[in-house]
C-alpha cells in the first residue's frame, strides 16, 4: 500500500509539473508571435524607407543621363553642321 500512494504522488508530482511546462511554453510562443509581428512591421517599414530613398536617385540617375544624351546630340548637330560648312 505504501508503494502505491508515493506512486500516486509522484505521477500528481509529474503532472503538475507537466501542466506548469505546458503553459509556459504557451505563454512563451505567444510571446515568441508578438516578436515576429513586431520584426515584420520594422522590416516593411525599411522595404518602404529604402523604396522612398531610392527612387529619388533613380530619378537623378535619369535626368543625369537624359542630359548625358542631349549633350551628344547638341555635339552630333555641331558636327555635321561643321562637315557642311566646310563643303
Amino acid at each position: 500500500m505504501d508503494v502505491q500512494v508515493i506512486l500516486i504522488f509522484i505521477l500528481s508530482l509529474l503532472t503538475i509539473n507537466l501542466i506548469v511546462v505546458g503553459v509556459y511554453v504557451v505563454l512563451v510562443l505567444k510571446e515568441l508571435r508578438e516578436t515576429i509581428r513586431r520584426a515584420n512591421g520594422i522590416l516593411d517599414n525599411a522595404e518602404d524607407l529604402s523604396g522612398f530613398l531610392s527612387n529619388p536617385f533613380a530619378s537623378f540617375s535619369g535626368v543625369v543621363d537624359a542630359v548625358i544624351k542631349g549633350f551628344k546630340a547638341v555635339q552630333e548637330v555641331r558636327s555635321i553642321r561643321s562637315l557642311r560648312d566646310d563643303d
